[in-house]
This record gives structure tokens, C-alpha cells and sequence, in this order.
């Protein structure tokens, strides 16, 4: 698949624009350039246009991504650190990648639920489902050229469902995690199913928080969104705190040779998956770099 890729059209900044940058004053949110907080000059700068920047073959999402952050390097404006959020969600938006990614997630989720048959992981993997129906959902409504008031109802019922079911989610997979390093689940096919599911979940869970940050902001429930995406960071660091110690366990205990290779196969073909998640970092740029951000707040016009 082809993925065109878009960068900021530095030639059409302002002049204000690119004095707030050299000077370390902007940020970027949903294609516009805002004051930081704390400065004189508040709300926005200029809503930023889009070039295309080069055509990208995709073979993953998470590879896809970290190739397009590897590529933007040399589109940055004046040496200072524009986030690659903004960038990545148009890209994300703007093409199927992302609908790409929810169907090979549907794939694990799947398989999951028709191998593991236990009511609880049942019941769960039933919110996981809904979830990707929502992220898919919030792509859609941020998509749509409509103003966001003519869509404000169904935009805010799309948000609250998104925050519900993350919880959800977030709660299964930590419980996914331990139940596998307890040792509970002796069969490695389930092994393997589950472990496979809490990859492709790390995978686009940063992403389905960062379209809910934007679409609160979007909204302008600007309070609201950078309280979301300083949660989001948080659980979800959390979160690849755990699996990234389970990962190192089972590794540790590979080179210390407590477990044959021939033991583990399922975290043989889960290994490099996982390294590429933890190396590429999109949550570094979707959840953590937005989250210590500090825009100020734009002012509302009466």
C-alpha cells in the first residue's frame, strides 16, 4: 500500500510564525500553531498548511510510522523540535492506515475470543471490539469537513465512548499481562493468541488516545484535552512499563538458558514486533511530548 506523506508547507509560514519558532514559542495541535502558555501573545498563530512530502510503501503500521518520523527529520523548520504528532494524524486521517491496522487487530481479537474460552477474557475482548469501532469512529468524525458544531452532538457521544471503553481496556490488558507472567496458562497456542492481542493493542492504543485528545480539542474542551492526553500518558506508560518487564523477563531467563528457545516460540514471533514498538517511540510523540505541552488557551469569541 502507498501512503503519501505529509509535512508542514514551511515556505507559506508567517513571519510571525517563524520568529515564534526560532525563539521556542510554538506549539502544534491538529494542524494549528499555537502561543505556549505563560507568554504575552496568546491563542493561535496560524492555522498551518500541508505539502505532500513523498510517497511511502507500507508493510506495518507501527514500521510505517517509525519510517515516516525517521523522514520528517529533514522537513523541520529552523532547528527547532516541531512535533510530528500533528503530521502523523493527518497522515493517519487522511489514508487507510489506520482502518488497515483495526482490521489486523479484529484478526487477533478474533482468534482470541474463539480459543480462550473464558467468560471474562469474553467479555473483554467484546469491549476491545467496540473500541476499535470507536477509534475507527473518531478518524471519521475528525475526517469530515463538516464544521464542528453542526456535528457537536455526535462528536461528544463519539468522545465519551471512546474514554469509557479506553478504561475498559486499559484494565484487560494489565490483567492480560499478569495473568501471563503468573505462569497461569499452561497451553503456548493461547500464550501465543494473547500475546500477539497485547502487542497489536500497545500498537494502537497511542494512537486511539492521541484522535480523542484531538477531537476534545477540536471541540474546544481545551482544559479537557490536555487533561486526557496527560492521562492517556500516564496509564499508558504504565502500561509499557509492564509489558516491556515481562519482555525482559523472558528474555533474561532465555540467556541465563532457564527456557529453551523451542519453549517459547510464541515469544519468539512476539520479540521483534515488541522492539520495534519500544525503538520507533510513537508514543513519545502521540502521548507523551502533547502531554507536557502548555498551549495557551485560545479565547473564545462572544
Amino acid at each position: 500500500m502507498e501512503t503519501e506523506i505529509f509535512a508542514f508547507d514551511e515556505a507559506r509560514f508567517s513571519e510571525v510564525l517563524i520568529k515564534a519558532l526560532k525563539n521556542n514559542q510554538v506549539i502544534f495541535r491538529d494542524g494549528v500553531a499555537y502561543w505556549k502558555k505563560g507568554l504575552e501573545s496568546t491563542g493561535i498563530i496560524q492555522h498551518v498548511p500541508l505539502k505532500k512530502v513523498q510517497t511511502l510503501t507500507s508493510e506495518t503500521f507501527i514500521k510505517s510510522l517509525g519510517s515516516m518520523q525517521s523522514s520528517l527529520q529533514g522537513t523541520i523548520v529552523a532547528a527547532q523540535a516541531i512535533s510530528t504528532a500533528s503530521i502523523m494524524m493527518a497522515t493517519i486521517i487522511q489514508t487507510q492506515i489506520l482502518s488497515k491496522k483495526i482490521e489486523v487487530v479484529r484478526s487477533a481479537v478474533l482468534q482470541v475470543s474463539q480459543t480462550v474460552n473464558e467468560q471474562n477474557i469474553l467479555f473483554y475482548t467484546d469491549k476491545v471490539s467496540e473500541y476499535l469501532s470507536v477509534v475507527q469512529n473518531l478518524k471519521l468524525v475528525l475526517q469530515s469537513n463538516e464544521d464542528i458544531e453542526v456535528i457537536e452532538s455526535l462528536a461528544n457521544s463519539v468522545l465519551a465512548e471512546s474514554m469509557q471503553l479506553k478504561s475498559h481496556i486499559l484494565f484487560f490488558i494489565s490483567n492480560l499481562i499478569s495473568l501471563i507472567e503468573s505462569g497461569q496458562i499452561k497451553d503456548k497456542q493461547h500464550l501465543g493468541l494473547m500475546l500477539k492481542f497485547v502487542q497489536q493493542m500497545m500498537e494502537i492504543l497511542p494512537v486511539g488516545m492521541h484522535l480523542e485528545h484531538i477531537l476534545s480539542h477540536r471541540l474546544g474542551q481545551y482544559q479537557l484535552s490536555q487533561t486526557l492526553i496527560e492521562d492517556s500518558h500516564q496509564k499508558y506508560a504504565t502500561l509499557l512499563t509492564k509489558y516491556r518487564g515481562y519482555l525482559n523477563l523472558m528474555n533474561n531467563r532465555v540467556k541465563s538458558f532457564e527456557l529453551e528457545t523451542s519453549e517459547v516460540p510464541y515469544f519468539n514471533k512476539i520479540k521483534q514486533p515488541a522492539l520495534d514498538l519500544i525503538a520507533n517511540q510513537i508514543h513519545v510523540e502521540l502521548l507523551e511530548k502533547p502531554a507536557r505541552e502548555q498551549l495557551s488557551i485560545p479565547k473564545k469569541v462572544s
